[in-house]
């Protein structure tokens, strides 16, 4: 997909502010054994985390070159640090999307400036700040000297962080705060602990080269850490997704029934202009909006005839059975209010809280919609699916009682 006139401005506008941050620092290079040995010993341990780098949010990557990159600047200001990016990073990353270059060359290129070149204005705007505050290379043995270096640190997080907000936003529409959310609700201990690695590593560089690889293990451990705690993350998502997916050994219907509302969903989320990470939130719910029924007899969900009053109040209770059951969840914390609100009604009559109007989560409400469409659509134990003209007239009748009618026409339009 090509990038939109904003987006490609964008990342041009960060391209030519990095070539401005290289040519104003490269010259002031001055070329020794030691400088060599010191650019290529740091450029090699940055390419060599850049390759194992980590998904944290969505379409924002990071790894433990943070560390490397702080350790540089402290070590040699931009004059190092620039260079180690140049060869550390573009190397990585001319390795990890070498395989899209065959399909489009623009989807190979993009990324690679972009990368490449928020990370160089990342340090060289640390590199600015840790001099400015009166920083200098180790040792460090006042407040003073820390303090440059933490400085250094908080700035390039609030840089690299904006700056891949910025693409994201324009290319996403993902919140353009999403990842700083992220990072310092969820992550902040991880960061934490690459600022104090990046100093750990810049004192004892100074101490002997060599022993700077004693830090490569803690500086792998946080790297680890970071790995571990985003595939639970994921992992867990996946595991409730497919118990929700199992509800279809018993009810073939609510097994794939997920699967399509959480499509339909995405599509009306999308063309209401949500921003993409509250679009995948809801998608998210989407798919397990029903996992509440793993709680009802199959007497009562595979029924064919008429519910008594009984039955149907035990179906009412699977939105809360689900609510309650992914509550305190990190990864479904967004949705909890979707799945338990998604069979409450426009006009205050559904359940399980009789919630009307505006009420009613914006989530819960799209979910609904979908939910409606694909049940009229699908055969169900008590009668026949209904053709997509009859189903849409239907859900036509049903605007602004049960369903939200601004939704409904954006259903319209997109389905």
């Amino acid at each position: 997909m090509p990038l939109k006139l904003s987006a490609r401005m964008y990342l041009w506008g960060v391209f030519a502010l990095a070539v401005a941050c290289v040519i104003l620092y490269l010259p002031e290079i001055v070329i020794t054994r030691h400088f060599l040995s010191t650019l290529v010993f740091f450029a090699v341990i940055a390419f060599l985390c850049e390759v194992y780098e980590i998904e944290i949010t969505y379409k924002r990557r990071t790894s433990a070159s943070v560390a490397v990159y702080l350790a540089a600047i402290y070590l040699g200001g931009p004059s190092l640090a620039i260079p180690a990016v140049l060869i550390g990073t573009l190397a990585a990353e001319v390795i990890l999307r070498w395989e899209s270059l065959s399909k489009n060359v623009a989807s190979f290129v993009y990324p690679v400036i972009f990368n490449v070149s928020q990370i160089i204005i990342s340090v060289t705007g640390a590199s600015l700040v840790f001099i400015s505050s009166g920083g200098h290379p180790p040792p460090f043995e006042t407040f003073q000297d820390f303090l440059a270096s933490i400085l250094a640190f908080l700035t390039y997080l609030l840089i690299n962080t904006s700056l891949v907000s910025g693409i994201v936003h324009l290319t996403e529409k993902v919140s353009f705060l999403y990842h700083l959310r992220f990072t310092l609700r969820h992550l902040h201990v991880q960061f934490l602990s690459l600022g104090v690695l990046s100093i750990l590593l810049a004192l004892i560089y100074t101490i002997h080269p060599w022993y700077i690889l004693l830090v490569l293990v803690p500086l792998a451990l946080v790297h680890m850490s970071l790995q571990n705690y985003m595939r639970l993350r994921h992992q867990a998502q996946k595991t409730f997704e497919k118990v929700a997916q199992s509800l279809g050994e018993r009810d073939p219907y609510t097994g794939k029934h997920s699967e399509d509302v959480a499509v339909i969903a995405r599509k009306i989320g999308r063309e209401l202009g949500l921003a993409e990470d509250e679009v995948e939130q809801i998608e998210a719910a989407a798919r397990v909006h029903d996992i509440g029924k793993i709680s009802i007899p199959d007497s009562v969900l595979l029924k064919p005839g008429k519910l008594t009053d009984e039955e149907w109040e035990a179906i009412k209770q699977h939105p809360v059975i689900g609510a309650d059951l992914l509550s305190g969840l990190e990864i479904y914390e967004g949705s909890i209010d979707i799945i338990r609100h998604h069979h409450e009604h426009w006009d205050g009559s559904g359940y399980p809280d009789g919630l009307k109007g505006e009420q009613i989560p914006l989530g819960a409400r799209i979910v609904a919609v979908a939910d409606v469409y694909n049940a009229l659509t699908t055969d169900r134990p008590y009668r026949k699916a209904y053709s997509k003209a009859e189903a849409l007239e239907i859900i036509r009748d049903m605007s602004g009682k049960e369903l939200d009618p601004q939704l409904v026409e954006i259903f319209l339009r997109v389905i």
